[in-house]
């Protein structure tokens, strides 16, 4: 329970920041959207508002009928014109002379009284805040707080000049533009839907790959867990990796990597425990009986039940199985250092005169079986077929399989001995075979495993490390033993590689 309120922790944690980091990234992008149409807004009405000051200034111009001098006051016709005009574009109109001073107004607003000049009968617009409306002869747009003109930290305000007549005189007007309303109305009407409707999307596929990050972690931990607690038949299944579901999209890659390989630790480690508890149960067995037999000797000769004249005879007995228990320790030490290259003394040697050598060495077990041994080998020109490799160590692995093929046919059977040679991959291939009852298939993956024997019942004799003694010697040659069925005469055939030796110029 402890464990998997810590996973659901961690998955809260997950989603609670990618929740996060997607109301961060909306709100990014929600900032820079509301910059963007702030600026957009201010640009628009900047136009528009130009447009409507050389509307009315030219209204204005048609008042005075096309009067280009310079105007030194305002009719009352004039005044109700810009009146009007104020009032239906919501602005503020000005008519200023060219030093500045304001000839007429509708009105000032009142974040820009303060900012103005006073003589004794006007208001005077400072250099600074006529440039970019009254420097250019067609006019301009500015933002209030460009120059210095409005000071009002709610609203953007906006002014716009056109020429009224050639004398310096300029039509202003001037706009509160309420630059956040306007973007926020355009947000939460134009953007809201899509926006929610994009967070909730979002929202859900970072579910999705929390739980998809998440699940296998879990599921690691209750493994390691289990195996923590000796539990080494658990297994990391995720059936969305086992088939084609749209969630294995969001489980990386190193996730697949890191299940598959726990699995494979987990199984290498059910393998030792169980070669563990296989070597415990052989060397007990393999140690019990000779220690057995020599106990229960030397007790019968120490209480008299085997007379003295005997005790050469069962001392002889006694001798054997210390050689049998010293044989088996031997064996067991050897094994540790067999896979290791450099304790073989590479050297080239003739396949086929190690063959026929060891045959010879096996003469008196085959003879008293009656077995035949059929011997077909590959030789070059010179009669023959020289590999590289510790040729002591190849001979105990020909020895092994051949004691294994001669232990296991039946009496008058046949034993084949076949040597071949792939020039292209310059590797010999040496095939022990046999007419015995053969190795079952789902045996064959275990042979070469440590005190491993195909009867369970011990009745054979043997240490169980044979075939892996085998195995580990070729493994340090680099080279490999299979074992399968024998088409010919039925039995198991074993095979083995060794390395050739190529003549100079091939």
């Amino acid at each position: 329970m402890a464990n998997r309120g810590k996973t659901s922790s961690v998955y809260l944690r997950a989603l609670i920041s990618l929740t996060l980091c997607t109301i961060l990234v909306f709100a990014v992008l929600c900032f820079v959207y509301y910059q963007r149409m702030s600026s957009s807004i201010i640009s628009e009405e900047s136009n528009s508002l130009y447009n409507r000051a050389q509307g009315i200034a030219i209204g204005f111009q048609s008042l005075e009928k096309g009067n280009t001098n310079r105007i030194t006051a305002v009719s009352d016709l004039d005044k109700e014109f810009l009146l009007s005009s104020s009032i239906s574009n919501t602005c503020y109109t000005w008519i200023v002379e060219k030093d500045g001073s304001l000839l007429y107004f509708t009105d000032i607003p009142d974040p820009v009284i303060g900012q103005l000049q006073r003589n004794d009968t006007s208001f005077l617009m400072t250099s600074t805040q006529m440039r970019g409306l009254m420097d250019r002869t067609s006019g301009g747009v500015i933002t209030g707080t460009q120059n210095g003109l409005f000071s009002d930290p709610q609203n953007s305000w906006l002014s716009a000049a056109y020429p009224l007549n050639d004398s310096g005189q300029y039509l202003v007007i001037h706009e509160s533009v309420d630059v956040g309303k306007q973007t926020m109305w355009m947000l939460s009407n134009g953007l809201a839907l899509p926006v929610l409707i994009s967070f909730a999307i979002a929202l859900l596929l970072f579910t999705l790959m929390a739980r998809s990050l998440v699940r296998p972690i879990r599921l690691l931990s209750d493994a390691a867990t289990k195996v923590t607690h000796g539990d080494l038949t658990a297994r990391i299944h995720i059936a969305d990796l086992e088939k084609d579901s749209p969630v294995r999209f969001f489980i990386t890659d190193e996730l697949s990597e890191m299940v598959i390989t726990v699995n494979h630790m987990i199984e290498r480690l059910e393998a030792q425990e169980n070669d563990r508890r296989v070597f415990v149960s052989s060397i007990a067995h393999d140690l019990r009986t000779p220690l057995t037999s020599i106990k229960g000797f030397v007790s019968a000769m120490m209480d008299g039940t085997i007379p003295p004249d005997r005790f050469d005879h069962y001392l002889q007995i006694v001798k054997t199985e210390v050689d049998r228990i010293q044989t088996l320790t031997m064996s067991m030490t050897e094994v540790s250092t067999l896979g290791q290259e450099e304790s073989m003394n590479m050297q080239p040697f003739d396949v086929n005169d190690l063959i026929r050598s060891t045959v010879n060495n096996l003469e008196n077990l085959i003879d008293a079986k009656n077995l035949g041994v059929q011997i077909e080998t590959y030789t070059d020109e010179n009669g023959r077929l020289t590999a590289l490799g510790d040729k002591e160590a190849i001979m105990r692995v020909i020895y092994n399989l051949l004691t294994n093929a001669v232990k296991f046919t039946p009496t008058n059977g046949v034993i084949s001995i076949t040597t071949e040679y792939n020039s292209r991959r310059n590797l010999i291939t040496i095939i022990i075979e046999d007419s015995g009852p053969g190795i079952p298939a789902d045996k064959r993956k275990r042979v070469f495993d440590s005190f491993y024997k195909i009867d369970e019942s011990r009745t054979n004799p043997g240490s169980g490390l044979g075939l892996y003694i085998c195995k580990e010697i070729l493994r340090a040659h680099d080279q490999l033993i299979t074992v399968g069925s024998s088409r010919v005469l039925g039995g198991a055939s074993f095979s083995f590689t060794l390395k050739g030796v190529r003549k100079a110029g091939l």
